[in-house]
């Protein structure tokens, strides 16, 4: 009797902590990139999680994203890209993001025509290859590319 009391309270305790684990991916919120940082061949990629005050960081590298840094403080990933802090306010074309799809290698950038106003902003998707970029496409806000092919290289699930 003892053992099968055990066995329920052992086999009740693992589907417990398995529904926690499956709870707690399933809360993981959707990311957006908000910058994206060159060197040498790798991409180090800001993204913003929704009611998460500190961004996370993921490096890109050889075709495999994951995690870079865990940052506690903005100001810290401040330091580690300064220019971060630069393109908040210009109207230079910033890279905010890459995207590998279907054999393709895309650069995302953004340009703010007003550096107040983020309506005011042109999204231009290059594609590298062989050392060439050439623009795929250029839209004229963030709205317009959430409805396009390339909005998982902004909003990652």
């Amino acid at each position: 009797m003892k053992t099968k009391l055990l066995f329920a309270v052992a086999a009740s305790f693992l589907s417990l902590t398995a529904f926690s684990q499956k709870k707690k991916q399933a809360e993981k919120q959707q990311e957006m990139a908000v910058y994206a940082e060159k060197k040498g061949n790798d991409y180090y990629l800001v993204r913003l999680e929704k009611d998460k005050p500190v961004p996370n960081v993921y490096v890109y590298s050889n075709g495999v994203t994951k995690p870079y840094k865990t940052y506690t403080e903005l100001k810290d990933i401040v330091i580690d890209f300064p220019g971060m802090m630069a393109s908040n306010n210009s109207t230079k074309e910033e890279l905010i993001s890459v995207l590998k799809k279907d054999n393709h290698f895309y650069e995302i950038t953004s340009q703010r025509k007003d550096p107040k106003d983020i309506e005011k902003t042109v999204v231009t998707v290059y594609e590298l290859m062989g050392g060439q970029k050439r623009i795929v496409e250029e839209y004229d806000s963030i709205y317009q590319l959430m409805a396009s092919p390339y909005k998982e290289a902004i909003f990652i699930d």
